[in-house]
């Protein structure tokens, strides 16, 4: 069976809770054995509540990019262009575990690097969590490489512990 046609387009406000359904199931699945359960919580709490979505929407330095398979949300990206440098970030970048490997996130990163490159961004970056050897695989299979590493201290006692990896646009 071919894979299902990907329609990818920007976000609305209408959109968030969809987004966040699907961010809580795949960190959930994905992320147990990397980070705690309770760094999950804290991790989805933070990064996914409406108002931080919600930032993303209609910006034109920043951008919530929806990907669909048919008629299912299949995966989203975040981005933003970094103050004063030429470079964007890709802050998030998420595919349903049973549509991954068909190209949704390859389709969903290109999407998101032109609408970087039409904001004037010369370099996409973005940080992996050094423990996530799968994501780390994906980005270097389009074009990233490790520019550093680094630790940050996120609060409540929990850090990300990161590869930030870097592209040129």
């Amino acid at each position: 069976m071919p894979p299902p046609a990907i329609r990818i387009r920007p976000a609305h406000d209408d959109d968030i809770v969809a987004v966040q359904q699907l961010a809580d199931a795949i960190w959930r699945a994905h992320y147990p054995g990397i980070v705690t359960p309770a760094q999950i919580d804290y991790m989805l709490a933070r990064g996914y509540a409406a108002d931080v979505l919600k930032g993303f929407v209609g910006q034109p330095d920043r951008g919530l990019e929806l990907a669909f398979a048919g008629d299912t949300l299949a995966a989203f990206a975040a981005w933003y262009m970094l103050d004063a440098s030429r470079e964007a970030k890709l802050e998030k970048l998420y595919v349903a575990q049973s549509l991954q490997r068909q190209g949704i996130g390859g389709r969903l990163m290109e999407h998101v690097a032109d609408k970087a490159r039409a904001a004037a961004a010369t370099t996409l970056i973005l940080n992996v969590n050094k423990r996530n050897a799968k994501a780390v695989r994906a980005y270097e299979k389009h074009g990233f490489a490790i520019r550093e590493s680094v630790v940050v201290d996120i609060g409540e006692g929990f850090v990300m512990d990161d590869f930030v990896m870097a592209r040129s646009l």
